[in-house]
Parts: structure tokens; C-alpha cells; sequence
């Protein structure tokens, strides 16, 4: 279910000193549900990115002779001078 040492030790405890930790262990599966819930929605979103730069990229492969440079890398930080690129929106902020 994915409980932590810390989730399970403290569920543990309470039980073995006769409590019921039974809404406890409910509210952490609740919790863990929403969380991979959250986790479900930014993998799909992930994907749909991967699926925009692989098209990206296999127009920019088209458009390429052998042995030159597309810029695939450099396409996801939209730093091309004259790139009407968008730049990567899913790039890491600076904290």
C-alpha cells in the first residue's frame, strides 16, 4: 500500500497498546490514493509533452541533411536564435 516505516511503527504502536487505529490506517490509504491519483495525472502529462517533442523532433529530422545538427536538445530550451520554437513549458523552475 506504500505506508512508510514511520506510518506503519506509529499504526503498530497504537495498536499494541490496545487502541483501534483503524480510521488512522484508512486516512493514510486515502492519502496515498490521492497521491498516486496525482502522480497519474503528471505521467499523462508528461506523455503528452513527449509525444509534442518527438513530433518536433521528427520535423526537424526531415528537415536536416545527414551528418548535420537538428538542435534536438537545444529545441527544449527554446535558446535558438531565431526559433519560433516555444520554449520547454514543463522545464524545472528555479527555487
Amino acid at each position: 500500500m506504500g505506508f512508510t516505516l514511520a506510518e506503519l511503527a506509529e499504526v503498530l504502536k497504537a495498536r499494541d497498546a490496545g487502541g483501534a487505529p483503524c480510521q488512522r490506517v484508512y486516512n493514510l490509504a486515502k492519502e496515498k490514493l490521492k497521491g498516486i491519483s496525482a502522480d497519474i495525472v503528471a505521467t499523462k502529462r508528461t506523455e503528452q509533452y513527449l509525444k509534442q517533442v518527438l513530433s518536433d523532433w521528427e520535423h526537424r529530422m526531415l528537415g536536416t541533411a545527414p551528418g548535420q545538427k537538428s538542435n534536438l536538445l537545444h529545441s527544449l530550451t527554446g535558446d535558438i536564435s531565431g526559433s519560433n520554437r516555444k520554449a520547454n513549458q514543463f522545464r524545472r523552475r528555479k527555487t
